[in-house]
């Protein structure tokens, strides 16, 4: 029987509904339209790995800056103060430098960190910066060979995925949907005629027993949590 470790999301009342926690080695697509707190979730799962179970995370930005990232989650409260989440900003080496091969500088720097760093859990913001970034020609044997490459680095890795507002087919793309070993869906619902509810999904988890469910999603004291989904009528 397959014993690999499992890594918790830490959001209160959603690790059991997926079996634990997210298998070792799993990429795994965190999509959502704007404001769903996909970043923020993102990141609150690092530092909590970080702090309470010494996991070493890196998070990769490939547009929001460093600083803007480090303000934006210390006012959430989840470093209070300290950095304990290292934050690699590929934005800015963008901005600095001029290459034909985007891809061969992304893998470079994120295998170097991964040498100086020695870390296990990845977030890749986002994927749509990355598709920039890449220029597939060929998608599926690119992504291919993208999944691949982070799994064989032995790190467990989240996508963050920017999806359209309205009717939508695939959460990454039909691709990135068919290889990533688990998805993650946040949306926007309206309840009543005047609120706002985030939900979030378990759309799939490889090697998991999980909740297909939709659970209302919501920030309170420092802490993600979930409560099933109030009626949308």
């Amino acid at each position: 029987m397959d014993q690999r470790r499992r890594y918790k999301t830490y959001i209160h009342g959603f690790d059991e509904n997926i079996s634990g926690g997210v298998p070792q080695g799993s990429v795994v697509l965190v999509a959502g339209t704007a404001g769903t707190m996909k970043s923020s979730m993102a990141y609150y799962m690092l530092h909590h790995n970080s702090s309470k179970e010494s996991v070493r995370g890196l998070y990769v930005s490939l547009e929001q800056g460093r600083s803007s990232l480090l303000r934006q989650m210390i006012n959430l409260g989840f470093t209070d103060g300290q950095v304990n989440v290292d934050v690699l900003d590929l934005g800015m080496l963008r901005l600095k430098t001029e290459t034909n091969d985007w891809m061969e500088t992304f893998r470079y720097a994120i295998e170097e960190a991964k040498k100086r760093g020695g870390y296990e859990l990845l977030v890749i913001d986002s994927l749509g910066a990355l598709n920039l970034i890449a220029r597939f020609k060929e998608p599926r044997e690119d992504v291919f060979r993208l999944f691949e490459w982070l799994k064989s680095l032995e790190l467990t890795t989240f996508i963050i995925s920017e999806m359209p507002v309205g009717v939508y087919s695939y959460y990454g793309g039909e691709t990135v949907d068919f290889l990533a070993d688990g998805i993650l869906h946040l949306k926007m619902v309206e309840v009543g005629e005047t609120d706002i509810q985030r939900r979030l999904r378990c759309v799939k988890m490889r090697e998991t027993d999980h909740s297909s469910s939709y659970y209302s999603f919501y920030f309170k004291e420092k802490g993600f949590f979930v409560t099933r989904a109030i009626s949308d009528f």
